[in-house]
Parts: C-alpha cells; sequence; structure tokens
C-alpha cells in the first residue's frame, strides 16, 4: 500500500471513534429505572445457559473490528455506509432503553472455572436492562448485511463473518444477556435503517443523473446555437 493510500486508510479508519461515542449515551442509560419490563417467554425459558458460549460472545468486539477494518481496506464506500448504519441503529436503540426499558433474568452463578469467571464479568459489566434490542444482534447483523452485499470481499470471508454474525447472536441467548424479542427487534431496526440507506441511495443517484441529463441537454443546446 503506497504512503498516499495508507494514509487515506488511516483517516477511513478513524471515523470508527463516532462508535465508542455514541456509546457514551449507553452508559448514562445502563442502569435502573422506574421501570423495566420482562419480555421473557415460555420458549426463552426452554434455552439453556450454556457458559461456552460466553467466548462468541465477548468475540464481538474484535469482530466488529476487524470487520470495519478489512470492510474499509477492501470497499471503501461499503465500509462508510456500514458505519453511518451502525451509529443511525444505535441511536434508535437507545432512544427506545430511554423510553421503554427491558430486562433479562439471569442464572445465579456457581463454581469458579475460567468460563463461570468470564460470565460473572459480563454480568458485572453490563447491567441487566436496556435489553430491547440488542445491540449485539443489531451490529453483528448489520455487519453481515454489509459482508453480504459487497462484491469486493473473498466468498470465503463472507462465510467466516456470516457465520461469526450467527454465533454471536445465538450466543446472547445462551449466556442469557437477551431474549428472543430482543433478537427479533434488533433484525427490525437493523432491517429498516438498511432500507432506509438504500432508498436514500437511490434517491440520491436518480437526482444525480436528471441533473447530469438536464446539463448535457443544455450543453447540446448551446452547441447547437452556437453552430
Amino acid at each position: 500500500m503506497r504512503l498516499t493510500s495508507w494514509w487515506s486508510y488511516c483517516l477511513a479508519c478513524s471515523v470508527l471513534l463516532l462508535i465508542p461515542l455514541v456509546g457514551l449515551i449507553y452508559v448514562q442509560l445502563n442502569q435502573a429505572g422506574e421501570m423495566a419490563y420482562n419480555l421473557v417467554t415460555d420458549l426463552d425459558r426452554q434455552i439453556p445457559f450454556v457458559k461456552g458460549f460466553v467466548v462468541p460472545y465477548l468475540s464481538w468486539y474484535g469482530f466488529l473490528l476487524v470487520g470495519f477494518l478489512y470492510l474499509a481496506y477492501k470497499d471503501r464506500r461499503n465500509y462508510y455506509r456500514t458505519l453511518i448504519e451502525f451509529v443511525i441503529g444505535l441511536l434508535i436503540c437507545y432512544g427506545i432503553y430511554a423510553i421503554y426499558q427491558t430486562t433479562v433474568p439471569r442464572p445465579e452463578l456457581t463454581g469458579t472455572d475460567p468460563l463461570l469467571q468470564l460470565v460473572a464479568w459480563v454480568y458485572r459489566s453490563d447491567q441487566p436492562f436496556n435489553c430491547f434490542p440488542s445491540t449485539h444482534v443489531l451490529t453483528s447483523y448489520l455487519m453481515m448485511r454489509a459482508y453480504l452485499r459487497t462484491t469486493r470481499v473473498e466468498t470465503r470471508y463472507k462465510i467466516i463473518v456470516t457465520a461469526m454474525s450467527l454465533l454471536i447472536i445465538v450466543s446472547t441467548q445462551f449466556v442469557k444477556q437477551h431474549v428472543l424479542l430482543d433478537i427479533v427487534g434488533a433484525v427490525l431496526v437493523a432491517e429498516g435503517v438498511v432500507y432506509a440507506m438504500d432508498r436514500v441511495r437511490k434517491g440520491w443517484l436518480t437526482e444525480s443523473r436528471i441533473k447530469f441529463k438536464v446539463r448535457t441537454q443544455q450543453s447540446n443546446l448551446e452547441g447547437g446555437l452556437r453552430q
């Protein structure tokens, strides 16, 4: 990679700081409010707690970072679009948290093995509030969508990203950080944001084509008058 290209890449990656900046809103919301709703269903009660899923659950942080860095290298336009989708999606989730707080009951942990200690750390770090929609699911799903729509990434990487995204989404259930409705809500938000971005993009392209056509016609007319 040439120096100018490397500098451009670094500048593009620096925009990722928007995500932790927006995340500061979550820090303020991550506490008990006046009322927290419980969205647990009978189907959720059938899902067992599996401590091993804390590994893919925590891999979410590195997964998103690597996913963005590689996307910025391979498909810059798609990278920026995905970043905008992330920010908008997170803001929508935070808005929902502010007016409709939910909670998820957690299992009592007994034991001292490393995996249980990791789960305990997750529980201590993240209060059991603001679960619907799940930002873990939202961002993993958007990353998967970003890789599936690009034509500049090899199929094997698309498969890896898709598999990791789905594994992280499933892990939210087995570590009892979220319920099934949290997944449904996150996917709906993600699809809504993607749809809105598609409409805006198509609107811009249509407007650009119209302006280009008008300018071309004007140029042809002026050329004809000069002749």
